[in-house]
């Protein structure tokens, strides 16, 4: 007989035998308990019925599988009142009735199905040795216990997609202890307001601009105050700037035409393409990156250039390649390079870090194209022959800029903001809305153009920044006068918005004072978002909730 105190598993088991063969290890066991009492009336008993075996999986050994093989008891219960004749004898602390595994294996599975998923947590537990199938780690989270979250003071509320386009749910966080505390099945009014109902104590509930939020709110919990998200306010905002501009066609074309033909606009290099701000939810970077990129460029090169002088000393003096590439603490490739090569210069780089291939033949093909050659291909064979490597297609487009806005005054294509059709709307806006320290030369000078030709644009941009400097300094005692301007500008898209800022003033007077947001919300829907791409098309509201809770 193996003592049960050599081996790793539970005291309340005697080891009879080891039984080792291809499938894994048997562990033979018998229950070492001494008093039984009945399940049901909890009567000792003493009688024993008869015997049986039980087959648990455990814990892997190395990787290998392991199977408990108990041999348990059946007792008679001898109350006379209890309604239970023979019960089995209960392996406590090792596995409950009916059970195919162990309570550690079950453990181990559940935290493995938590962290992976069905499928993933599959394959993962095989390759630990616990063979076992996708479905049942789902039933284990399925039949995980539900933790106490307590009730959240502020309450973050944000809807998800559960198949974007058709159907969405509720995500509700935490937002002081930065945590999600529900997930429900709709985005409905009423299903917040039963969930508030059920959970007094919300203090602080921030949201969307959605309605349906914001009734269900009141419905829920009538006393707690409703923060209106900055970000969506901004968004708001930028789509009734992009709906103004759109009907300022003109003026955007005479702006961009004036800008091209200015001096300004011809002392200064055109600002890069991406410095815009392109997209309706991107946000560009500052300006304070070029100088940083400067000093690491001017940094390396000057590394480098103390390499190579230190290379051709020590290889005058008689040293070898091996040695020199010690010494110096640079690659033998690179030691090459500096006996091949001159001493290492500074790359011209664009603001991706890379130069553009066509720069360097472009002062010749503007040459070319003063004196009449427009055709792409002959132009590409000249240059092909000056030592241009790439593709004809980089001329292409040089030269379909060309025939579009004609050779620009500083020999380069033009930027959305010089080009003869203006930017586009959207473009302005985001202009408009970002803070005037990281708008470019450019970029003011366009605007400065804009408002003067037209006094409405002039108001709007006003207008705009205004509430900016508002929403940034946490100035919510002004939105009533600022409403009122809004709504007596004479520019209809922003009298909407101020009128829908009205209809929600509380929640929108909150947003621009109070220090909460739904940025925090915006980030634990992200993290949704990977653990429902995790399930593999089997991610259902119960089992993204019960991962996204026990997560947190």
């Amino acid at each position: 007989m193996v003592p049960a105190a050599a081996l790793p598993i539970p005291r309340s088991l005697r080891v009879e035998t080891l039984l080792l063969d291809e499938d894994g290890l048997t562990i033979v066991a018998s229950a070492d308990t001494t008093a039984v009492r009945c399940p049901v009336c909890g009567e000792p008993a003493h009688r024993v019925h008869s015997r049986y075996v039980r087959t648990l999986a455990d814990l892997p050994w190395a990787k290998l599988p392991v199977r408990l093989r108990v041999h348990a008891r059946k007792l008679f219960c001898d109350n006379a009142a209890c309604p239970r004749q023979v019960f089995a004898e209960r392996l406590t602390g090792i596995a409950p009735a009916y059970a195919r595994r162990t309570d550690r294996q079950g453990d181990a599975l559940t935290a493995i199905a938590f962290a992976n998923g069905g499928e993933a947590g599959a394959r993962l537990a095989a390759a630990l040795g616990y063979p076992v199938s996708p479905d049942t780690l789902l039933r284990l989270i399925r039949r995980d216990p539900d933790r106490e979250v307590p009730t959240p003071t502020v309450l973050g509320v944000d809807d998800w997609a559960i198949h974007k386009g058709l159907t969405y749910g509720t995500i509700l966080v935490d937002l002081e202890r930065h945590r999600p505390v529900d997930l429900l099945p709709d985005r409905s009014g009423a299903s917040l307001a039963a969930w508030l109902r059920a959970h007094p104590g919300v203090a602080v509930i921030t949201r969307d601009r959605a309605g349906a939020y914001a009734e269900g709110a009141r419905d829920g919990a009538p006393n707690a105050t409703q923060v209106a998200d900055r970000w969506h306010l901004v968004d708001n905002l930028a789509d009734a700037l992009e709906a103004c501009f759109r009907g300022k066609g003109a003026c955007l074309k005479a702006a961009a035409a004036a800008l091209a033909s200015s001096a300004s606009a011809r002392a200064h290099p055109r600002s890069p393409p991406d410095e815009m701000y392109q997209g309706k939810r991107r946000h560009p970077q500052p300006e304070r990156w070029r100088e940083r990129m400067d000093a690491a460029a001017a940094d390396g090169i000057a590394r480098r250039r103390a390499h190579y002088d230190r290379t051709r000393s020590l290889r005058a003096a008689g040293m070898t390649v091996a040695e020199l590439a010690r010494t110096v603490g640079i690659s033998r490739m690179t030691v090459y390079k500096y006996l091949r090569e001159g001493p290492p210069q500074r790359k011209r780089h664009t603001v991706h870090g890379r130069q553009r291939v066509l720069e360097p033949w472009e002062p010749y093909l503007l040459k070319r194209w003063e004196e009449g050659c427009h055709t792409a291909t002959v132009l590409w064979r000249e240059i092909q022959a000056q030592g241009f490597a790439h593709s004809v297609t980089n001329v292409h487009r040089f030269i379909a800029q060309l025939r579009r806005a004609g050779p620009p005054s500083t020999c380069r294509p033009r930027t959305a903001l010089t080009k003869p059709e203006g930017p586009p709307p959207r473009q302005v806006a985001a202009l408009v809305l970002r803070r005037a320290e990281r708008r470019s030369v450019e970029q003011r000078a366009y605007l400065k153009s804009l408002c003067g030709a037209d006094s409405a644009i002039a108001t709007a941009v006003d207008l705009a920044e205004d509430f900016l400097g508002m929403l940034r300094r946490r100035e919510g005692e002004r939105l009533p006068a600022w409403l009122d301007r809004a709504e007596a500008s004479g520019i209809g898209d922003l009298a909407r918005f101020a009128t829908t800022l009205r209809r929600d003033h509380a929640a929108v007077h909150a947003g621009l004072t109070l220090r909460w947001s739904n940025g925090q919300t915006e980030g634990q829907v992200n993290r949704l978002k990977l653990v429902k791409r995790q399930g593999y098309g089997r991610a259902k509201v119960d089992l993204l909730r019960k991962r996204v809770l026990q997560a947190a």
